[in-house]
């Protein structure tokens, strides 16, 4: 099935980030510390997190906007660049005085990640766009990764929009979602059941569904694939396409991505599960954090029926 999202209005809200990388080579220890000597060879950086979310939607075709904070510093306005030059709408994002701007440095020796460094600081304070009114927006997309953006009470759906939410521990405001896309660790979490078999992933959705009132739970299971469950007994279990050496950076990214604009084209929760599998697959295909096209899924799934 072909897509066009190119009239679906987009708005990402959540921990934005910047991910670097140091691509470099090594042949010797260093006499220091049992640790490789690195010589570098290229240094790079793309948008992480949050930010992710919304390149990978603009990449499908989508009018993107993005919601979040970053800092006066150099990460913040490398980032604001990279979102500005894909199209993202940043009107309300805000820029913090002395906030400094979440990165992840992923330093890599001969194609092997060997280190990473993570910079952040937690949101702690109330922001301009929390005050904004969202009413004209098809999908919202929630990306929560436990940086304090989502952390309080101040979002509330607005009628106009389908809300999806890749939800972490902080986000505490489940009944204003629509469809949620947990891992199972995180379903573990949020259901306080053990996860061992597919009966268990059914019974933990049960819970979370009824108490929040939710449409559908997507649960991400990795290699396994995706499992839908709905109300009224819904349950569909979808196998993962298989890929040879995947770098899973961001994959979840890309599955709220593909899945939440499928659906809003489609209102058929399948079909969208199914592009969304696809489009991860591609995407863990690609070394780093990555992002697809339309064209790109198309040929993937032509190459791979």
């Amino acid at each position: 099935m072909s897509f066009d999202f190119q009239s679906i209005k987009v708005l990402v809200v959540g921990d934005l980030m910047i991910d670097n990388y140091i691509m470099g080579s090594s042949s010797r220890l260093s006499p220091e510390a049992p640790v490789p000597v690195i010589r570098p060879k290229s240094n790079y950086s793309i948008a992480g997190g949050a930010a992710n979310v919304a390149m990978n939607m603009s990449s499908l075709g989508a009018q993107v906007s993005c919601a979040g904070v970053i800092g006066d510093d150099l990460w913040g306005v490398k980032l604001l660049s990279i979102l500005n030059k894909k199209g993202i709408n940043s009107t309300y994002i805000d820029q913090i005085k002395n906030f400094k701007t979440t990165l992840k440095q992923r330093i890599y020796s001969n194609d092997k990640q060997i280190a990473r460094i993570d910079n952040e600081e937690i949101l702690e304070k109330k922001c301009s766009f929390m005050e904004e009114n969202f009413d004209n927006y098809d999908v919202i997309i929630l990306s929560d990764y436990n940086k304090g953006v989502l952390t309080t009470n101040w979002f509330k759906r607005p009628e106009s929009a389908t809300v999806f939410l890749d939800p972490k521990k902080s986000f505490i405001n489940f009944n204003q979602c629509d469809i949620i896309t947990p891992n199972l660790n995180e379903l573990k979490q949020l259901s306080g059941n053990n996860i061992t078999s597919e009966e268990d992933i059914k019974e933990s959705c049960d819970i979370i569904l009824k108490k929040y009132n939710l449409k559908y739970i997507i649960a991400k299971r990795g290699d396994k694939g995706i499992t839908i469950i709905g109300n009224n007994d819904y349950v569909k279990h979808l196998k993962a396409r298989f890929v040879e050496t995947p770098d899973v950076t961001g994959a979840g990214d890309t599955v709220i991505s593909s899945i939440s604009l499928a659906f809003a084209v489609t209102n058929d929760i399948e079909k969208s599960a199914k592009f969304a599998i696809d489009a991860s697959a591609l995407a863990v295909s690609k070394p780093g954090t990555a992002t697809v096209t339309i064209d790109e899924i198309n040929n993937y799934i032509n190459t791979n029926e």
